[in-house]
């Protein structure tokens, strides 16, 4: 009796669904460890808010570099292991060596050591950003249309579980045992979750590891790749209008969460006079629920009924959050006046209108600078945040003294104005490119392996 083929990501969609929910629950975890667990038991150590934001910084930083993996992921390939994995497998072994290193020579034992702990927590994430966009580019290349939507919204709910165990249960585990044994738990998932990359290759018949048997699989192996191919790639991928316009749509999308989150801050713990306290338990309960189900309902709604249409809904619910809680609510200061359906509305419609134009992003990332090209449009939103946020100290040195409900309705206009640049998108125009040339690619690929078979014949003769 044949053995069963081996399991491959591009032939079982729910492999590669479960692989990338694994991937982006690791992501959030290392984040919301630094974020919310480290920071209390540093706190709780006696180091003052300097020193504790100087570790959340180190830990944080690595993830701006994304925009440096990208172009290597894309330039530095391993075709007979995949055009991904071998990125994934070897930035999990690294993260979970940074970790378990760290506890065997004792840098983690006391909390005392802030330097050896800001640079461990560093470099782990220099790796964890790395494996971040191996993911994406893994499910760029990987996703089919018709699932990218639903697929988006699981690794974003995926993330949201990651930063939740990682801050809420690694603060438990910590408190009680230490931080080398949070960071001990954390490397063990990791190594767990390498060990799935391992065993599950994205094609039939290529490699597991670089001494296993197997080749080259797919159209992807027969693109040209190197540095300089894909700065050529990327400058093709962005001549179109509609990749060129998504540049300015993503700073403009996000440039709304920028502006909501100081302000919103301020009107709830200065305005309405919340604890630091009541308002961070809300942020953690309304708004992760919020968000939780504006990520799943906006993947699944935008593949039923296409991601630019729901991001054009998403956008709509995010402008009337944003505008009707200005005209309504922002001038009333009743500490219990049910201002908090803010936080749910506003985090659940960005976070349905961003799982809905990540995998709009993931459709138009069509050249073999990819991975790329779609961290560029993270790139931007990252701009976009920036932004949003220096857009208050700006109009206070310009003099212009807006109330808190004329601010609340700017932030209305900002999902609008995006509105506009999504209409006249042609995403399919962009994906009927992307299958002509995979097909093209195709056909090269197979007149190579019909040459190396002739070219064979006479000496197997």
């Amino acid at each position: 009796m044949d053995a069963r083929p081996p399991l491959s990501l591009a032939d079982n969609r729910y492999a590669r669904r479960v692989l990338l929910c694994l991937l982006y629950f690791t992501q959030g975890f290392p984040w919301g460890f630094a974020t919310v667990a480290l920071l209390a038991i540093l706190s709780e150590a006696g180091h003052d808010k300097a020193q504790t934001a100087t570790v959340t910084a180190m830990a944080i930083l690595p993830w701006s570099f994304k925009f440096v993996w990208a172009p290597m992921i894309d330039s530095l390939r391993f075709p007979a292991m995949g055009l991904r994995r071998p990125w994934l497998m070897f930035a999990q072994t690294a993260m979970a060596a940074t970790l378990l290193g760290a506890v065997y020579t004792g840098a983690l034992e006391s909390t005392g050591t802030l330097t050896w702990i800001a640079w461990v927590f560093f470099i782990h994430n220099c790796f964890a950003s790395m494996q971040d966009v191996a993911a994406d580019a893994l499910a760029v290349d990987l996703l089919d249309d018709s699932e990218r939507g639903r697929v988006n919204g699981f690794m974003w709910g995926s993330k949201l579980a990651g930063i939740a165990v990682g801050g809420a249960g690694m603060g438990f585990v910590a408190a009680r045992w230490g931080i080398p044994t949070a960071v001990i738990i954390q490397a063990v998932m990791v190594i767990a979750v390498l060990a799935v990359v391992v065993a599950w290759p994205e094609r039939a018949g290529e490699k597991r590891l670089p001494w296993s048997p197997g080749q080259a699989q797919g159209v992807g192996a027969a693109r040209d790749f190197g540095p300089l191919v894909t700065l050529k790639e990327l400058k093709r991928a962005l001549s179109n209008r509609t990749t060129a316009t998504l540049l300015i749509f993503g700073i403009i999308h996000v440039s709304t969460e920028g502006l909501f989150y100081p302000l919103t801050t301020e009107f709830f713990v200065q305005g309405l006079g919340w604890s630091a306290e009541r308002f961070s338990r809300a942020q953690g309960t309304w708004g992760v629920l919020g968000e939780l189900i504006g990520a799943l309902a906006g993947g699944y709604l935008c593949d039923r009924y296409g991601r630019r249409r729901m991001a054009a809904a998403g956008l709509t619910v995010l402008a009337a959050s944003m505008g009707g809680f200005g005209l309504l609510f922002a001038g009333s200061f009743d500490p219990d006046g049910g201002h908090v359906v803010l936080l749910p509305a506003f985090k659940g419609a960005m976070a349905f209108s961003t799982v809905a134009m990540f995998s709009l992003y993931m459709k138009v990332s069509w050249t073999a600078a990819a991975a790329t090209q779609f961290t560029l449009y993270m790139a931007m939103g990252n701009l976009g945040y920036a932004l949003g946020a220096k857009l208050l100290t700006w109009l206070d040195l310009a003099g212009y003294d807006l109330r808190l409900d004329e601010l609340y309705m700017l932030g209305g206009i900002m999902p609008l104005l995006a509105l506009a640049l999504l209409i006249g998108l042609d995403p399919d125009g962009v994906e009927r490119r992307k299958i002509a040339e995979r097909e093209a690619l195709a056909a090269k690929a197979m007149t190579k392996a019909m040459t190396r078979a002739t070219t064979r014949a006479p000496a197997a003769g």
